[in-house]
């Protein structure tokens, strides 16, 4: 099985963290110090999200959006 998901990320200034600023998964939510960090927890996330195998291969677009 394989899935498309675009994830809209923003830069909080003020706690220092890019986090999941939109996305079309129910319950994603997460935030990390660098990018790189936020990109490697996102599909584990959104495998357990959707419930999906652990071997599903998903397609993940990231957009930094500004807020």
């Amino acid at each position: 099985m394989s899935c498309k998901v675009t994830v809209r990320c923003a830069w909080d200034e003020a706690a220092g963290v890019f986090f999941v600023h939109d996305s079309p998964v129910p319950g994603l939510a997460t935030e990390a110090p660098t990018m790189p960090a936020l990109l490697c927890k996102l599909p584990g996330m959104i495998r357990d999200l959707l419930g999906l195998d652990d071997g599903a291969y998903i397609d993940i677009y990231v957009e930094r959006v500004a807020r």
